[in-house]
């Protein structure tokens, strides 16, 4: 074996391992948010929301709406 097959071989494992880190890292992460409640998974570009399957009573679903932040003061 010569260190060109040597260098083919690792690439060959290398790349799919980092894209499987890559996902499982993905994935653990938007997992978090959502168990956190945590706002910003709504505006993440890796996140595409197709369904809401739970929300509290009255909870009314619009397609393609802009979101926009307002901070709540204390009166």
């Amino acid at each position: 074996m010569n260190l060109i097959d040597l260098l083919l071989i690792t690439l060959s494992f290398a790349a799919p391992l980092a894209v499987i880190w890559w996902a499982v890292r993905s994935h653990r992460s938007i997992n978090k948010k959502i168990q956190q409640g945590d706002i910003s998974i709504l505006s993440d570009s890796g996140v595409r929301i197709k369904r809401i399957t739970q929300g509290p009573p009255g909870t009314q679903i619009y397609d393609d709406v802009t979101l926009v932040y307002s901070q709540q003061g204390k009166f």
